[in-house]
């Protein structure tokens, strides 16, 4: 006999509880029925034949939604079933020896996927549970190297079953003793997502600022945040760093708070984990199409599948391009990106996975933005007003190769390896207002020339699995990386005075360079980790890291000197704990500490460097997975700690003493998912007090004072009908923050309300009609002060057409 976790309305009546807590405002719905997850007999006769075929009956039969990829049943056939069976036993049944497994969903739905294949263990069909036996039997806890439980490409979901940020395999959430965030695939393309920018600055505890040239930069917790591509760590690559597009990704996980263990060095905000999106195993693709506001037009089109009879080889294929022009006058932007990836199984348990990245991209006219007036005010110039230059520009060629092998080891145990290389060449002239503007609006300008070349390689390699001690089971983890980073680059620049700076019309200059720099930066480290199973409800996550990092660097415009070493740190211990209890099947509760630590080239009086700053951090939290893992939630209190922080020395002048310190501390919850058949729902809020507890000059000041201290971010949709029926769609979201300032003027606090409507042809084919800052609100996004600020978008309009798998 099977029977389901918990009953439907035990889950949902959960769920909801954890719904009115987090989004009140969001359940003016009523109540649906109980899900169809109840396993009640029923009298099934169904004769063998072509699984689509029995599919159909089975859903007249059952009474329950069937959702499959009509490529992937084609050429299947199936044994059949009869008697009076539970639904999920005749299901599993229907599809014995076909290679799929179901999935269930919360509106009486269950979802087709390919069965994972796994050498010596059986196949679990669906999330169900055998009687008698504690032990989790769903389909999230099967993880080979030709199933990620972790993707999210054909979820239809909100809601994330695990993440990989935190360690090497896929993890459920409530295994992680840290705050997790992830935005799917389903987001992404709800809410028309194309840059990681756009992303972030939907994503509870995350501030996203762009910065003028079409890159950006993102605040975690106070700090900037750190980078991973596909869990190999990529110091200084995502702040001010032009990024692919979002279609080669298929989802972004972050982990905040300290990620010293797998990230070596780095800032205690938190670790942005950008996962590529892997071949299907059966054929299908997906594109969109969009047009907006100011001659906005962005397309993608992704194809995969097998490239042999057997499936051992599958690739997959992303191109997407857009042109687009800005609210203000004169800026225009294009980019094209294509993105490929090869899997190939070369033996039973190896898999060996290859992928090329390339992306151009050219923002031309580009503006920085305005300053403020030397009394300190803004200028309150039109949203429209263009303060760059025609003949400014910035030209942007980025490359990434990766390739990784995935060895199953037997008995539970796997083996990763895996590099990546990136590079990126920034170039072009440009011009920005240098400083404040007089109250004439005469100013100084600078017109700048620069060449940039970045490069970053990371490898990492671990083995994973089970032991057993003590009668019980446990997980350990051991693993290395090393990563190198080279930037190169070359600067000119001069100033010119101009008598009006809403009239900038200046020649183009081609300004020799007068400076440049090669700052080149290496770390390895060593790390393990183990999970350990104290008692049934009650796990204990440990883990360190041995890690050493130097960082030199050479100077020169025309020819490079010697050069000379910035920062050293040498076997630095970077310790992680955590406690986590299960106080139900569906709620956990855990408390954690984590650190990192950032080296430091200040010298120190009598010779040296400082020691490194040392970031750790305190968490307790909370963690909820119902109906299924339809829907997540969690909330979290933290308390940061920033030590060793460069204090002048007031007895050596040019000296430093490693005495100041900082303290971030607050609060975060979220929650993510369905809650109810046809609502999708994210909801996040962000408390956050950042403060100088030690310093020189800010004694007892707000530390990050552009991040707000209050955020919330909602998006909601909801669909009228079964998925693959026609039928509309509404949705609409909001991001309200308090008050920031850079320094110079303040913002009080806004918000700022979108709205969607679409209609869905097919469960494959929709449009939708978007219309983000719906009330049309003004205000920055980045805020101004004696250098450029930029405007939040205006009201705009999306129209987009979506193929999906």
């Amino acid at each position: 006999m099977v029977q389901f976790i918990g009953t439907g309305r035990q889950q949902r009546m959960t769920a909801l509880l954890w719904t009115a807590a987090l989004a009140p405002a969001a359940l003016a719905q009523p109540a649906l029925a109980q899900a169809a997850t109840q396993a009640q007999a029923a009298g099934f006769a169904i004769p063998p034949q072509p699984l689509a075929d029995a599919l159909t009956l089975f859903g007249q039969q059952s009474g329950m939604q069937v959702s499959v990829h009509g490529d992937l049943v084609r050429g299947r056939a199936s044994p059949g079933v009869s008697g009076r069976l539970a639904p999920v036993d005749a299901l599993s049944r229907l599809l014995a020896g076909t290679g799929l497994t179901f999935r269930l969903l919360p509106d009486r739905t269950v979802t087709l996927e390919p069965a994972p294949q796994q050498s010596g263990q059986a196949v679990q069909l669906g999330p169900v549970q055998v009687q008698g036996s504690e032990q989790d039997t769903t389909l999230a806890n099967t993880d080979t190297p030709r199933t990620d439980r972790a993707a999210t490409d054909r979820s239809h979901s909100y809601a994330a079953r695990a993440a990989t940020v935190a360690g090497k395999q896929a993890q459920d959430l409530r295994e992680i003793p840290q705050s997790v965030s992830i935005v799917t695939r389903q987001r992404m393309d709800y809410q028309n997502m194309i840059t990681l920018e756009q992303a972030l600055r939907q994503t509870t505890g995350v501030t996203a600022i762009p910065y003028g040239d079409g890159s950006a930069y993102y605040q975690v917790r106070g700090y900037a945040a750190e980078v991973q591509y596909d869990g190999i760590p990529a110091n200084s690559a995502v702040q001010y760093q032009t990024q692919f597009d979002l279609g080669m990704y298929d989802r972004i996980e972050l982990l905040r708070g300290p990620s010293g263990l797998l990230q070596g060095s780095g800032q205690p905000s938190g670790t942005i984990n950008l996962v590529r999106k892997r071949p299907h195993d059966t054929f299908g693709w997906s594109g969109d199409l969009m047009a907006g506001s100011w001659a906005n037009f962005h397309g993608d089109l992704d194809v995969t599948g097998p490239l042999d009879k057997n499936g051992a080889v599958r690739a997959r294929f992303v191109a997407s391009g857009e042109t687009r022009g800005y609210f203000t006058d004169k800026e225009h932007e294009k980019h094209a990106m294509l993105y490929g990836i090869v899997e190939a199984d070369v033996t039973p348990g190896t898999t060996l996975t290859v992928s090329g990245s390339w992306q151009n991209s050219r923002q031309a006219p580009l503006d920085y933005g305005q300053s403020t007036y030397t009394n300190g005010q803004v200028l309150n110039a039109p949203r429209s007003a263009f303060f760059g230059t025609t003949w400014s520009r910035s030209i942007t060629h980025t490359r990434d190769a990766y390739a990784s092998v995935d060895q199953d080891l037997g008995n539970g145990w796997k083996a990763k390896a895996s590099l990546d290389y990136r590079q990126q060449q920034l170039t072009g002239p440009y011009g920005y207002i240098a400083g404040p503007v007089n109250l004439d609006n005469s100013a100084t300008y600078a017109l700048q020339n620069q060449y940039v070349l970045n490069k970053w390689f990371g490898s990492d390699a671990s083995v994973s699995g089970p032991v057993e001690l003590l009668g019980r089971t446990h997980k350990l983890l051991f693993g290395v990386n090393y990563a190198w980073q080279d930037n190169v680059s070359f600067w000119g620049s001069q100033e010119v005075d101009i008598a009006n700076v809403y009239n900038i019309t200046l020649p183009e200059v081609d300004a020799a360079f007068t400076g440049g720099s090669d700052i080149r930066t290496e770390q390895f480290g060593a790390y393990a980790q183990g999970r350990f199973s104290l008692a049934d409800p009650l796990t204990l996550v440990a883990g360190v890291r041995v890690t050493d990092y130097r960082s030199k660097e050479r100077d020169g415009a025309n020819g490079f000197g010697d050069f000379y070493a910035n920062g050293r740190s040498t076997g630095h211990v970077t310790p992680t704990a955590g406690l986590i209890y299960d106080a139900t099947r569906q709620i956990s509760v855990y408390g954690s500490y984590a650190s990192i630590f950032v080296p430091q080239a200040n010298l120190v009086y009598g010779g040296g460097t400082l020691k490194p700053r040392t970031g750790e951090q305190f968490e307790i939290g909370t963690k909820g997975s119902f109906l299924n893992g339809a829907l997540t939630a969690s909330a979290a209190l933290f308390n940061i700690t920033d030590r060793n922080r460069a204090y002048a020395d007031a007895a050596h002048p040019n000296y430093y003493i490693a005495a100041g310190k900082v303290r971030s501390r607050g609060a975060e919850a979220e929650i993510n998912g369905e809650p109810l058949p046809g609502w999708s729902l994210f909801a996040g809020y962000t408390y956050l007090d950042t403060k100088f507890l030690d310093d020189s000059t800010y004694q007892g000041l707000l530390y990050d004072a552009e991040e707000p201290k209050h955020t919330f971010k909602l998006w909601s949709t909801y669909r009228f009908g079964p998925i693959e029926k026609r039928g509309f769609q509404i949705g609409g979201g909001v991001r309200a923050m308090s008050s920031t300032t850079r320094g110079g003027p303040v913002q009080g606090a806004y918000a700022v309300v979108d709205a969607q409507v679409g209609y869905r042809l097919n469960r494959q084919w929709s449009m939708t009609v978007s219309v983000n800052n719906l009330l049309d609100k003004t205000y920055y996004a980045r805020v101004p002060n004696s250098y450029f600020g930029i405007y939040g978008e205006p009201r705009s309009v999306m129209v987009a057409l979506r193929k999906g798998f």
